[in-house]
């Protein structure tokens, strides 16, 4: 089978519209409420510490997916477990994603339609996109992403004169606690999720820079999530988005342009929903490769659909309903995924490092003898 492929810029623009998929529930603020701002620069200044280590780990054994890592590192049996491992925990958020885009879209659109049938139509869309593989997500993206950047910044200055600057005081009111609590938030979601790229990482383009890949990302995403964060309080303040299950989609509901365009909130929401449907995409991409790789296929687009589609199906049962989702996504899920997300990649990041240098010794004797028998 042929390797697929994606350029540097695509990986950038990938990863970037995958952070962005927070952006359903940003802007609530969590306990740091008006002071959330500075809870998100927190959480991407501490961040770049943990995007250092996937970096690294791409850097040593550059073109090798997560899989074939773990079983060059551990071996067979260890390695599939801790592939296992990996692989639930992108098929456990795998399904609170697909939960959450059919509870959004029932929501906001079709509120008389029934949940399994926007549920498996979601499946399916996204069954069909990790199918057509990693190649094609990346040139969807690549489209894609400057029109949800176009909408998202039109969106903040059409309400520019409805802002009330007042409300992001007063500053610090609850202490620094709060702060630290929220920034802890953000960084499991979304900034560390992108340790689900390390199984992604063997189809980065040879020339890709890993560095490069995942602090332009962090960057951009981060001051995306920024601005729609701060445009959410200072347009319907912290009272209300602790009580608004979508803050994002509600502020932009409440822009008007006259009598002549109406309906606008709608085009946030196709901006909304096409974030997190990538996100979504990501995941189960590295829940095909998983499965793929534990059952020893040569391809996961065999396996991608049923995988997809048996994640959708279990995500009816996970939650009664969004609130329920909101309160896992800020509550649980920080502590839940820390394995996953840090201890995990800092076990196989030290294992790299020692694989690494056991491979440029035994190359260094190597060429040492070669040189001697030269002589000789």
């Amino acid at each position: 089978m042929q390797k697929e492929v994606i350029s540097q810029k695509q990986a950038i623009l990938l990863i970037t519209t995958f952070i962005m998929g927070i952006g359903v529930t940003a802007g609530i603020g969590g306990v740091s409420k008006q002071d959330v701002w500075l809870a998100m620069l927190i959480s991407m200044a501490a961040s770049t510490i943990i995007i250092a280590v996937f970096c690294r780990i791409i850097k040593l054994f550059p073109q090798t997916d997560l899989f074939n890592l773990l079983d060059m590192l551990f071996g067979k049996i260890v390695g599939r477990i801790i592939a296992l491992i990996f692989t639930w925990y992108a098929f456990h958020v795998g399904m609170v994603l697909i939960s959450t885009i059919s509870e959004f879209i029932r929501i906001v659109s079709l509120d008389s339609t029934p949940q399994c049938v926007i549920t498996l139509v979601t499946g399916i869309v996204i069954a069909y996109a990790v199918r057509c593989g990693i190649e094609a997500v990346g040139r969807w993206v690549t489209i894609f992403f400057p029109v949800i950047i176009v909408i998202s910044l039109s969106l903040t200055l059409l309400a520019i004169n409805m802002y009330d600057y007042d409300r992001l005081k007063p500053f610090l009111y609850d202490g620094f606690k709060p702060v630290l609590q929220d920034a802890f938030t953000l960084i499991s979601r979304p900034f560390a999720e992108t340790v689900i790229f390390l199984g992604i990482a063997g189809c980065f383009q040879k020339s890709s820079n890993p560095y490069k890949i995942f602090y332009y990302s962090m960057l951009i995403g981060g001051f995306y999530l920024l601005q729609v964060s701060v445009r959410t309080i200072i347009l319907i303040g912290t009272g209300n988005t602790s009580i608004q299950m979508f803050p994002p989609y509600v502020t932009v509901r409440l822009i008007k342009l006259g009598d002549f365009i109406q309906r606008i909130e709608l085009i946030g929401a196709v901006s909304i929903v096409t974030s997190v449907f990538t996100k979504a995409t990501a995941y189960l991409f590295f829940v095909s490769k998983g499965v793929s790789h534990l059952l020893n296929m040569d391809s996961y687009h065999v396996i991608s659909t049923p995988v997809v589609l048996l994640t959708a199906a279990y995500s009816l049962f996970l939650f009664d309903n969004a609130v329920y989702v909101t309160e896992w996504a800020e509550k649980i899920f920080p502590l839940y995924a820390l394995p996953y997300q840090i201890l995990l990649p800092i076990i196989i990041w030290i294992a790299a490092e020692i694989k690494a240098r056991k491979g440029k010794s035994n190359s260094g004797q190597n060429l040492s003898t070669a040189n001697n028998n030269a002589g000789a």
